[in-house]
């Protein structure tokens, strides 16, 4: 298995910051020794189409 790093072609600092800007927003939280999870799914907003859904 690859790493994020490798797989998406980013530095472990863009990795970093984003999992720190996600943790601000409430979205994921890190646990030591057990990994960072995602602990709440964002409301989807009233202008993004349902996922599926046909673009107008």
């Amino acid at each position: 298995m690859s790493a994020p790093t490798d797989l998406y072609s980013v530095s472990i600092g863009t990795v970093r910051r984003a999992v720190v800007e996600l943790r601000k927003r409430g979205l994921v939280a890190t646990l030591p020794a057990k990994g960072t999870y995602v602990i709440e799914l964002p409301e989807p907003t009233r202008d993004a189409p349902e996922e599926g859904a046909p673009n107008a």
